[in-house]
């Protein structure tokens, strides 16, 4: 298989919740990058794949979830991978560092951030 990714993936074990208006899905994040993530499920969750859903990863030390909006890419028997479609500013930031914290080449993780920035325009929603 052709690895299509394009920026670092770091591993982090996050509590997630995936929802949309039908349905609400808890699960733990397996590792992120700036540009998607993959999600471990219980055996009981289906997903479809191109769904769109908003993302929540709670994170340990941190007042505030970070929040995106996702759509799902790839999909197993209990996993998930996601592209994250867009997110606040704000979000963009704090996904970076967190990236950059529990990466063992976090100049390589900033230059990923700027590089986000200037490829996908409407990336960042500003509000």
């Amino acid at each position: 298989m052709i690895d299509k990714r394009h920026f670092q993936r770091v591993h982090l074990s996050s509590k997630i919740i995936l929802s949309n208006n039908d349905s609400i899905y808890q699960g733990q994040l397996e590792n992120i990058s700036m540009s998607g993530a993959l999600i471990r499920f219980g055996h009981d969750t289906f997903l479809s794949k191109c769904s769109k859903y908003d993302l929540t990863v709670t994170i340990e030390g941190e007042d505030a979830p970070l929040q995106l909006a996702v759509e799902i890419v790839f999909v197993t028997f209990a996993m998930a991978g996601i592209k994250f479609v867009s997110f606040k500013t704000d979000s963009g930031i704090r996904l970076a560092k967190l990236i950059e914290r529990f990466s063992s080449e976090p100049d390589v993780v900033m230059a990923e951030h700027e590089r986000v920035r200037r490829l996908f325009t409407g990336y960042f929603k500003e509000e």
